[in-house]
């Protein structure tokens, strides 16, 4: 069989006479794949199309052979070949597209074109900054680093991969993804500001998100137990496990407010007020309102420790404010906090 015959085939540039040939080549001669299948082969072929179920077994029983009489280093690459072939149906034809590796750990995912991978390394003790060609930029923390294609602004998507933690700032563009692959995780953005926290010896992957909103997938929804997505928005964290390969979610909850009641006039200010003044099942927050205005001191609240929360009762002229805030705190779970010349609500612990 001329080799010139199986690159074609491999290039997937074959007639179908020709691609029965280089079939039944095979099918008879399973030996001869490791001779048109050496290491660097490997890292050049992706799935394209099925292969014969005798055929592939034939293959796979022979580079498990092959295996265990290589290098280490020929070991791992054939071992990975022979595990895709299994997980594959044993029935997958790996059919020439471009040079890539095999691992989203070593920075490997070309789209079919000829850039080249660009490395930015920070081994320093010291943030790096790095500027890339679309106006995004990554903060490395030291002992990191990014590969990236050069150059990185064509008509796919913008496509980084990180060993370590860094700060990411992109810049928005809805035509093209912005894709952090980090271990087992690809976090997908059109511009926001995240930060991505996987160094190898931690167990966890962090994903904190600081402004937009960015979508959190598995690297390998095929080999990953956990391939569901996520989205983030700013505050929000998403926790990966590498052990026992789930994902959390830490929601932010950003600290509430004290809101100000119906704020009190001014020292030149004067209200009238009526001898009594009643409260029939009225919200909370109506209730310190009128009580702000009426005795022209401020009144503060969590509007979330309010709410669904009312007070009937009669008010005098005479009747101290802060005998009538004690007996709504009372009735309610909530205490009075005296602040100079303030009153501060909170719910009881």
């Amino acid at each position: 069989m001329q080799r010139e015959l199986i690159d074609k085939y491999f290039r997937n540039e074959c007639t179908d006479d020709e691609r029965q040939q280089v079939l039944e080549y095979f099918r008879n001669n399973p030996e001869e794949w490791n001779r048109y299948m050496n290491e660097d082969d490997w890292d050049q072929y992706v799935v394209n199309e099925e292969l014969p179920q005798e055929l592939s077994e034939d293959l796979f029983e022979r580079v498990s052979r092959q295996t265990f009489r290589n290098s280490r280093r020929s070991m791992m690459i054939r071992l990975a070949a022979a595990a895709v072939i299994v997980s594959l149906l044993v029935g997958s034809l790996w059919a020439y597209l471009t040079v890539r590796e095999s691992r989203v750990q070593r920075g490997i995912a070309h789209a079919g074109t000829q850039e080249e991978m660009t490395e930015k390394r920070n081994d320093t003790d010291k943030q790096l900054r790095v500027q890339l060609a679309d106006g995004s930029f990554v903060v490395l923390e030291p002992h990191s680093y990014i590969r990236y294609y050069e150059p990185f602004v064509s008509d796919r998507d913008r496509l980084v991969y990180l060993w370590g933690k860094a700060l990411f700032n992109v810049e928005k563009d809805q035509s093209r993804a912005f894709i952090v692959y980090s271990d087992m995780l690809a976090t997908t953005v059109l511009g926001t500001s995240f930060t991505v926290d996987a160094f190898d010896e931690s167990d966890v992957i962090r994903v904190k998100l600081h402004k937009g909103k960015v979508q959190v997938t598995a690297a390998d929804t095929l080999a990953q137990q956990w391939n569901g997505k996520e989205i983030l928005r700013p505050g929000d964290e998403l926790i990966y496990d590498k052990v026992n390969k789930v994902a959390s979610i830490k929601r932010n909850a950003p600290a509430e407010q004290l809101v100000r009641a119906a704020p009190a006039g001014g020292a030149d200010y004067h209200v009238r007020r009526p001898d009594s003044y009643t409260f029939d099942i009225s919200p909370l927050s109506e209730v310190f309102d009128q009580l702000s205005s009426y005795y022209q001191i401020e009144i503060y609240y969590y509007p979330s420790e309010i709410n669904n929360k009312y007070f009937s009762g009669r008010m005098r002229k005479t009747d101290k404010l802060e005998t009538i805030l004690n007996d709504i705190a009372i009735l309610n779970q909530l205490t009075i906090e005296k602040d100079q010349n303030r009153y501060i609500i909170r719910e009881k612990n």
